[in-house]
């Protein structure tokens, strides 16, 4: 019998997919529960981790999860022990327009992910940046639908 071997994606999560994923579900967070499961691998930075924390403190935001009963500090632990912290010694500039893009794309680079996947236009526009393909959300869901390598 032919074996299978379930290809593992390694991902960095823009701080709008996290966020969209902890507070609200939906396809982002299909990512996460595929990490959860270890088909995916979510590659984090304290970059990435301040961003999240600084978006997680506005007003809006806060209702959502204080009203479900959760703190942030609950919500940030869920986000460490799911991704993997990587150091991050690039610095870019790459999307000006945007200087927290430009953290992303450096994760992605030192964390040797193979994916970003993030709603943001900017890094969007630019589909690709060196070996890191750039997608959607829903992009990176169909990718990971797609059937397994065969290996043998």
């Amino acid at each position: 019998m032919p074996s299978f071997k379930r290809q593992k994606f390694k991902v960095v999560l823009d701080t709008n997919v996290w966020v969209s994923a902890i507070l609200w579900g939906g396809l982002p967070a299909k990512i996460v529960s595929l990490a959860e499961e270890k088909s995916v691998e979510i590659v984090l930075s304290e970059e990435i981790l301040r961003e999240i924390n600084r978006i997680l403190g506005y007003n809006r935001l806060r209702e959502v999860y204080e009203q479900a009963g959760v703190s942030k500090d609950a919500l940030m632990s869920i986000i460490v022990t799911i991704g993997r912290l990587v150091d991050v010694v690039t610095r870019l500039n790459v999307v000006p327009e945007d200087d927290s893009d430009n953290r992303i794309l450096e994760c992605a680079l030192d964390g040797d992910a193979e994916y970003v996947v993030t709603g943001d236009r900017h890094l969007l526009r630019l589909r690709n940046f060196k070996k890191v393909k750039i997608l959607s959300v829903r992009e990176f869901i169909r990718l990971t639908r797609k059937k397994p390598k065969r290996q043998g």
